[in-house]
């Protein structure tokens, strides 16, 4: 199956507002009841005022958990149906200014919905949204994220790759070898199978066409695969070493790791040798140094792969175009919750690390480039034969 598939439409059934042609009244006298806080389309009055289900379900949520929201500006953010998930701390403040009443939650509402039964489970997705509002938005990404580095050593073992390195009995490792081109090909294939796992998670992304999904893995499934060995390389590794997800290695010194009798080549192999050596040092500069240096963590990960999902630089410009106000929403909620996380990990310069988090965005995207670069040369001088799924995103 394609990764680009399993799109959503655009256009659903809610969207559509069906008028009786029954009806008394005129057409030019109709005037649909909207939603006091967003101006969407009213779902019902449960709370003390006309409301969507959008602006219902975050009232209830807000009530409920006892939420503490922030706004970032000057707590005068304009809240309408586009931009409603920019800033919860306003529109929370207008859904009290309208006469929302937190008295009127029920005990049910505190309870929690109602379980489902097994017919209904059994019609769920397999793939779960993951939304703005969600209490936790990082550590569900952190979750997933976790489920995702456990598929690592088995996804290579399925494509017939041998083991990349072996333990003690005191779970130390022992060894590790080189990696080899059956692991370049297969760490690539894996980043953009598991890249696109990750965008589908997204609503802003599902809602894409697959060209515009294209346009955005193109880069990010790149970016995606260098925070996951970046982390790797930097929880594990020697200094000087780069890691892929399997465990085997990389290192500046094309000779490294190779038998003494396997010394030696011919005058066509210095560029070769010497790109070897430019490609991995790059990588280690703008990627695992500063993860070393950082000590970042499984969150902060999940924060810098949501980030560059949310933020593509990819050709078409306005990816996300008709989904502002959502976009809005998400890159708030990102940034809010690594401000937090900066700041349990490191209270007394929270705001440092968080800058220098940032940072590693452009240090990742240099990263990328570093790879277009490594890989269309590689394949324009016959140093190496790409898969050919890795190629129609990488090499065209």
């Amino acid at each position: 199956m394609s990764p680009f598939e399993n799109q959503i439409p655009i256009v659903n059934s809610e969207d559509v507002i069906l008028l009786s042609s029954t009806s008394s009244a005129s057409t030019s006298d109709f005037k649909p009841e909207v939603c006091e806080v967003c101006g969407d389309r009213v779902n019902s009055r449960r709370y003390g005022a006309s409301a969507c289900l959008g602006c219902t379900v975050f009232f209830r949520r807000a009530i409920v958990n006892k939420m503490q929201y922030r706004c970032l500006r000057d707590q005068n953010c304009f809240i309408s149906h586009t931009y409603r998930c920019a800033c919860r701390y306003c529109r929370f403040q207008k859904c009290l200014r309208v006469g929302m009443q937190p008295s009127a939650i029920q005990r049910r509402d505190i309870v929690g919905p109602r379980k489902t039964s097994r017919d209904e489970k059994s019609r769920s997705p397999d793939v779960i949204i993951i939304d703005a509002e969600s209490e936790n938005f990082l550590q569900e990404w952190a979750s997933f994220q976790k489920i995702q580095f456990s598929e690592h050593l088995q996804y290579f073992v399925d494509h017939q790759v041998d083991v990349a390195f072996h333990k003690d009995s005191s779970n130390f490792v022992k060894f590790r070898r080189r990696a080899r081109a059956a692991d370049v090909n297969i760490m690539l294939k894996l980043a953009l199978k598991q890249a696109s796992e990750w965008g589908n998670r997204l609503k802003l992304f599902k809602k894409l066409n697959i060209e515009s999904k294209k346009s955005v893995l193109a880069e990010y499934y790149l970016a995606f695969m260098l925070i996951d060995q970046g982390l790797k390389t930097s929880k594990e590794a020697d200094l000087g070493i780069w890691l892929l997800q399997n465990g085997s290695f990389m290192h500046p010194d094309y000779f490294f790791g190779l038998p003494v009798d396997n010394i030696g080549f011919a005058e066509s192999m210095k560029v070769k040798i010497q790109l070897h050596q430019n490609f991995v040092s790059e990588l280690l500069h703008c990627v695992g140094n500063p993860f070393r240096k950082l000590e970042i963590d499984e969150v902060e990960c999940a924060a810098l792969k949501t980030i560059l999902l949310l933020t593509p630089s990819c050709s078409k410009r306005a990816i996300y175009a008709g989904q502002e106000g959502a976009l809005a929403g998400f890159y708030q909620k990102c940034m809010e919750e690594l401000m937090e996380h900066s700041k349990n990990k490191d209270p007394e310069r929270a705001a440092e690390r968080f800058g220098e988090i940032m940072l590693l965005i452009g240090s990742i995207r240099c990263g990328v480039k570093t790879i277009y670069n490594q890989t269309r040369v590689s394949d324009l001088f016959n140093f190496m034969k790409f898969d050919d799924t890795v190629k129609e995103i990488l090499l065209t």
